[in-house]
């Protein structure tokens, strides 16, 4: 059954749109389903009436109920032209016309005809359900005037109603007219309240899921957060491993990465610049010791001089000329140095310094 209906509402009513839409649409939709689905209600009793309009007096009446049925279908063409208003009022006007003709041409009218009377609420329930619902109250006013007016001026009448008419006219009138009146004030109560509570759970639903979508969003951007923050800290980690394994120094540009990696990145640079350090330190530590391994072997080889020391362009440089000095000074205490060994001396600063 379920299926039947998405394929009625699939061919006579407004679709569902695919993308998120207001509750105006939602009502819309809501309101062109239910319209699909009275006329389709509407098209079974007029067609299972049909055998029983050719047993009634009245010969008009399976005239009324054959001309519904191309009116049904002429509403559902506007109500999937996305017309909903327009099809609802072809239906209201068309149920009251066709009421009021049958009414119209019971001869003669009779109590029993008085009955026919009730048949208008459907016409209510029909402009409360398609169309706004304060217009349930036009319909009862108009259809509480028709019924005033049938009453008094309907010809010709029996002469039992007539009798009746002259001493129960009031309740006779008044009968039929308050049906009318509850049943248009109980409708628009009922259909009000359900749009209102409709409209709130549609709204509530909207919202929750807005939330949730503004969840997922946010989930999704953390997640490319995370994924943005683990390739920068793999960079990282790839940069220092090629360091360590190349015994070089590189400097990370900070600007390049996420802002939380920045205290990561200046530690990694600050131990770039400590290792360079200690690479100049290690560098100056191996040229002193191979200096002091060259020195080792020309004293070994007695070939080492104070007065004429070797360059070797490291700390041992102004111990070697503090020696020579030293021994200078202790030389000229002892000896007395002649002026060409001064001269020579002074020759032989002048090309180490």
């Amino acid at each position: 059954m379920s299926r039947f209906f998405e394929w009625w509402y699939q061919l006579t009513s407004i679709p569902e749109p695919v993308e998120e839409f207001t509750p105006g649409m939602y009502e819309q939709v809501r309101r062109s389903r239910l319209l699909s689905t009275i006329v389709l209600s509407l098209l079974v009793i007029f067609l299972m009436f049909v055998p029983a309009c050719l047993a009634l007096p009245n010969h008009y009446v399976i005239l009324v109920d054959i001309a519904m049925m191309p009116l049904c279908l002429v509403a559902l063409i506007f109500n999937r032209l996305r017309h909903t208003y327009l099809a609802g009022v072809l239906l209201v006007v068309s149920f009251e016309a066709a009421l009021n003709l049958v009414i119209l041409t019971t001869q003669p009218f009779d109590e029993p005809s008085l009955q026919q009377y009730e048949l208008f609420v459907f016409g209510e329930l029909l402009a409360v359900s398609l169309l706004n619902a304060r217009s349930v109250f036009l319909v009862a006013i108009l259809n509480s005037t028709f019924i005033g007016m049938s009453l008094v001026y309907q010809e010709p009448k029996t002469a039992m109603l007539l009798q009746d008419l002259q001493t129960q006219f009031l309740p006779l009138l008044l009968r039929p007219i308050a049906v009318q009146l509850l049943v248009a004030g109980v409708t628009y109560l009922w259909v009000s309240n359900a749009t209102t509570h409709m409209t709130l759970a549609y709204q509530a639903k909207m919202t929750a899921l807005a939330a949730q979508r503004v969840a997922e969003e946010q989930k999704e951007r953390e997640k490319q957060e995370r994924l943005g923050l683990q390739e920068h800290i793999e960079r990282v980690v790839h940069i220092h491993a090629a360091a360590m394994n190349t015994h070089s120094t590189t400097k990370i540009p900070i600007s390049e990465y996420e802002p939380v990696l920045w205290p990561l990145i200046n530690v990694f640079n600050s131990l770039q610049n400590r290792l360079q350090h200690a690479n100049q330190v290690e560098n100056e530590l191996q040229q002193l010791h191979d200096c002091i391994a060259s020195c080792t072997e020309l004293i070994y080889q007695n070939t080492f001089s104070l007065q004429r020391p070797m360059q070797t362009r490291t700390a041992l440089d102004p111990f070697f000329l503090a020696l020579r000095d030293q021994q200078y000074l202790q030389t000229r205490r002892t000896h007395s140095m002649s002026t060409p060994f001064r001269e020579a001396v002074e020759d032989q600063d002048k090309l180490m310094y």
